[in-house]
């Protein structure tokens, strides 16, 4: 039986300070820990939606997985910025 990649859709509302977006840490850091993504990945991810205003498609490796993402994202302090939801 093969596993099914659970995907989520991403965009984050650009709100700069200096070179550096609020808030992107805590992202960068919920997608390595929930997603398995690198620091690289993460940041690459992060940094496409927030300075180049893109919506990026994600996968999580389990269904649990992506909802821990969403639920974390919901905790954060940036969580008016932060959109994200399964993709249909």
């Amino acid at each position: 039986m093969l596993a099914t990649m659970i995907r989520l859709m991403l965009t984050i509302e650009g709100e700069c300070c200096g070179p550096m977006s609020i808030g992107t840490v805590a992202v960068i850091r919920a997608l390595q820990k929930h997603l398995g993504l690198s620091l690289a990945e993460s940041s690459e991810c992060v940094e496409r939606c927030v300075f180049e205003g893109e919506q990026v498609t994600l996968s999580a490796p389990t269904r649990a997985a992506a909802h821990a993402l969403l639920a974390e994202f919901e905790r954060l302090p940036a969580a008016a910025r932060i959109h994200a939801h399964l993709a249909d």
